[in-house]
């Protein structure tokens, strides 16, 4: 089964799919990290500018993305990893600035296809929650369920921020807001895979939910619409 939560910037999809797929006893797949790998590994090691990220070299694509080396892990107790060449990368990949990268280069098409096989492949293997910009509508079409978690602006600003502050990053309000409407602007403009409404995906606001209770809003629409037992 393939469960998929696609939403805008801070709009929770992430903590909330990591919990659902630990109540479930389902497989975690946070494709937002993949993208951040490629956008920390090619400004890192290969000193990429924005303008690089914009039209990366197929040969820095193929050094990088080789899934010998390139490797996506989950467990509950680890919770997701991004293993590059035997090092474990993910701390570097929660920063502002690779969030940004994050955001331009997956806007490249052929970043966009080289990870859609890689994001696939978990699908064979495991009973899957995926959740990301494009999870619902391109690379899993066909999932049995999706949710599209999204928040106002303002709301949304501000768990950006208040994320940001626990990281030592401070901002004010004004510029989480900046920052929010540019990501999402850059999400929903991009010619490869914007970020839209799945077809036949159930919206959620959770503009006035904390994370408790929108996870119990989102379980209980998956279990409505596939009567899942709840674990033991």
């Amino acid at each position: 089964m393939v469960i998929t939560i696609d939403g805008p910037t801070a709009s929770g999809k992430s903590t909330v799919a990591r919990l659902i797929a630990k109540e479930l006893g389902f497989y975690y797949l946070n494709t937002g990290y993949l993208y951040r790998a490629v956008a920390y590994l090619l400004i890192n090691n290969c000193s990429y500018k924005d303008d690089d990220l914009r039209n990366p070299d197929p040969l820095d694509l193929e050094r990088y993305l080789d899934p010998n080396k390139l490797i996506y892990d989950y467990d509950e107790n680890y919770k997701e990893r991004i293993i590059f060449d035997g090092q474990n990368i993910t701390p570097f990949l929660k920063t502002s600035f690779i969030d940004k990268g994050a955001s331009i280069i997956s806007a490249s098409k052929i970043v966009r296809e080289l990870l859609l096989q890689v994001q696939r492949v978990a699908a064979q293997k495991f009973n899957l929650v995926a959740e990301g910009r494009d999870t619902g509508s391109v690379v899993f079409p066909e999932a049995d369920i999706k949710i599209y978690l999204t928040a106002s602006v303002n709301t949304r600003a501000e768990r950006w921020r208040a994320e940001q502050i626990e990281k030592g990053n401070k901002f004010s309000f004004e510029e989480a807001v900046n920052i929010v409407k540019d990501r999402d602007k850059r999400d929903r403009e991009r010619e490869i895979s914007p970020l839209v409404i799945p077809d036949n995906a159930i919206v959620v606001d959770d503009t006035n939910l904390d994370i408790r209770h929108t996870r119990k809003k989102v379980l209980e629409l998956i279990r409505e619409t596939k009567k899942i037992e709840q674990r033991d």
